[in-house]
């Protein structure tokens, strides 16, 4: 069986094997930042917030025990200044998919990938500056 905490070491050790964005473009749920200081998206090009979703658990299975699994969402969110075309924004989530999809590890199943176009963020960004437009690859994915 696989824990919450293994399935989240797998899913860093693939993002942070990602090579297409510079790692330093690419931050993940409440990561503190080398320098103390908050997250602050690049002035110009791209970057991403990756964030694990867990659903509720449930029983997969009966044997000598019960076979807990978990599902849930491993979302991408990717942004770029507004007025940029979403060329770039397009061409990051087919990598993301191309590094993700159907990935393996241990009891951690990545199963499909989706891009969704959520289109113009602003200000009400997690307290970060600027206008964005973005696009969300989310993966379901399952554990057990």
């Amino acid at each position: 069986m696989m824990t919450h905490e293994q399935a989240r070491q797998a899913f860093m050790t693939l993002i942070d094997s990602f090579d297409y964005l510079d790692q330093s473009l690419i931050f993940t749920q409440n990561q503190k930042m080398g320098n103390d200081q908050p997250f602050e998206p690049p002035e110009h090009g791209l970057w991403c917030e990756v964030s694990i979703q867990n659903a509720p658990s449930f029983i997969a299975s009966i044997g000598n025990k019960p076979c807990t699994r978990t599902v849930g969402n491993l979302i991408i969110q990717c942004f770029e200044r507004l007025n940029n075309d979403t060329v770039e924004l397009t061409k990051l989530a087919d990598a993301w998919i191309e590094h993700l999809q159907f990935k393996q590890i241990s009891h951690l199943e990545i199963l499909q990938g989706s891009v969704i176009n959520v289109g113009r963020v602003g200000d009400f960004l997690q307290g970060k500056s600027g206008d964005f437009y973005q696009f969300n690859v989310i993966f379901e994915y399952r554990i057990n």
